[in-house]
């Protein structure tokens, strides 16, 4: 039996992309078998060919399918999302879908003083041996961290389950040597809540087996609560079970198709919804351009249907359908079988989506996506490694600030997000441009305005002049914007 999936490579902290399975195939493949020698044999090489001839989208000819290794044979598809799992590569597919890795349970971060523990996860390891949120790592393993990359110490710190490993931590101005136990992190694919305002806020960060069902049991709760507004965050999301794309998008389209498929032979196969629901709430999607393959699906479904206005941009553009094989001689192939079209035909593979509200960074696609959700108020409090927006903490960007000779300063893309105006660069005048038509505010060198690296600013006494419904404060520790909203 295969399993039909889809799949990509996005971010290197997530290793391997998730996968989608379709409809037809709900039940999990048949247990793979896993070969004793390490060394490919010509079964296995046999039976990846015949495989790839039988359903690859491409129909590639016997003939120009000749190589004398697997990795050969996948080469000649100039096909990213073909590939071959043996165990431990299919151990890693798998834990990358659920979001499993073995580790101590705390996110990284780096400032001027170093790498820094931003989160200690509760109930993790990091707890257990006394790690706290703000410590410094200074040496993992006996080895000083000055001088390595982020990616570097946090490879240091991952390991196998079971195994110990000492970390040197600088605590105000104590040092401290903790030894962590790794074990199995499992983080949830799904997070969020009801935010303050009453618009909820749903984070999806893989499509795993799980994420439908707690995504019911979480908008089911937001319902119950009387939700005026829905946020769906699916930024850098690379792919799921297509069932589970399929189950969430049934929380708001009653019936209908939910993709139209095509494989070698041009064959539309739909994958349809039936008996869905609604809500009566607007509803926005988050996208960006690692926004790909489930994520594409679902938000294609929304904007089709007219169910839900995506923000953000350009999503990734993974379009084609993938189905696991495992082979008899032992390993898994995934092989690329189908392309997708959205329920309107749209296509999407190596295209992306272009969202209804096309906003750049990562603050201002959340405040934009929850002012056009029904939010009114805004509260944004910057920290150092995080920031919090209706009482939701989040660790994905930073939120500098500038203070210069007594004048706050934050960025003019975060500024126009919270009052729900759009920003555009006015290149011959080298100023930003904010609102529009009469309600139109230019803020140049001369009014408030300052680049810093490529960043704009804008000095807040300089934008309350035009926009009097924001305040805020500001000390050493953090610096807190509220902005009384118009009524959407």
């Amino acid at each position: 039996m295969n399993r039909s999936i889809f799949a990509g490579k996005l971010r290197v902290f997530k290793t391997l992309a998730a996968s989608m399975t379709l409809l037809a195939l709900l039940t999990a493949p048949a247990a793979p078998t896993w070969a004793e020698a390490k060394a490919e044999t010509a079964q296995q090489l046999k039976e990846v060919r015949d495989v790839i001839q039988k359903v690859h989208l491409s129909g590639i000819s016997a003939a120009d399918l000749q190589a004398d290794t697997i990795e050969g044979l996948i080469r000649k598809l100039d096909d990213p999302y073909t590939e071959y799992f043996d165990e431990a590569r299919w151990n890693e597919f798998q834990n990358s879908l659920e979001l499993n890795y073995a580790g101590i349970g705390m996110r990284l971060g780096q400032d001027e003083g170093g790498f820094i523990a931003v989160e200690v996860f509760e109930g993790s390891p990091s707890v257990t041996a006394g790690l706290r949120r703000g410590d410094y790592i200074i040496a993992v393993g006996g080895s000083p961290t000055a001088g390595m990359r982020i990616d570097e110490v946090t490879g240091l710190i991952r390991g196998a389950e079971g195994t110990e490993i000492s970390i040197r931590v600088k605590r105000g101005d104590q040092q401290l040597d903790l030894t962590v136990k790794r074990k199995q992190i499992h983080l949830p694919v799904v997070s969020g809540g009801m935010m303050e305002g009453g618009i909820g806020y749903l984070n999806v960060d893989s499509f795993s087996e799980e994420a439908d069902e707690q995504f019911a049991a979480m908008l089911d709760v937001l319902k119950k609560a009387k939700a005026k507004g829905l946020v769906i965050d699916l930024r850098d999301n690379p792919g799921g079970l297509l069932e589970t794309a399929k189950h969430i998008a049934e929380q708001f389209i009653s019936d209908g198709v939910l993709i139209h498929t095509r494989d070698k032979f041009g064959v539309d196969e739909p994958l349809y919804i039936r008996s869905g629901q609604s809500v009566s709430f607007p509803v926005i999607v988050l996208v960006n351009e690692n926004s790909a393959s489930a994520s594409e699906v679902l938000t294609a479904a929304l904007q089709d249907y007219h169910k839900a206005a995506a923000v953000g941009k350009k999503t990734y553009g993974k379009g084609s359908v993938q189905s696991l094989y495992p082979l008899p001689s032992g390993g898994v192939l995934k092989v690329t079988v189908q392309e997708y079209l959205s329920p309107d035909k749209r296509v999407v593979n190596k295209v992306g989506l272009m969202p209804d509200i096309e906003t750049e960074g990562t603050v201002p696609q959340l405040l934009t996506g929850l002012r056009q959700a029904g939010l009114n108020d805004i509260r944004l409090e910057a920290d150092k490694h995080s920031y919090k927006v209706g009482g939701f903490e989040f660790f994905d960007a930073d939120l500098p600030t500038i203070t210069d000779a007594g004048h706050l300063y934050m960025p003019a893309r975060v500024l126009a997000a919270s009052v729900g105006e759009q920003l555009v660069w006015n290149e011959s005048l080298h100023a930003v441009e904010i609102g529009q038509g009469s309600a139109k505010h230019l803020f140049s060198d001369g009014t408030g305005f300052r680049n810093e690296k490529g960043t704009g600013f804008i000095e807040l006494s300089r934008f309350k002049e035009q926009y009097p419904q924001i305040e805020w404060t500001n000390d050493a520790e953090k610096t807190v914007l509220t902005v009384k909203g118009k009524e959407m």
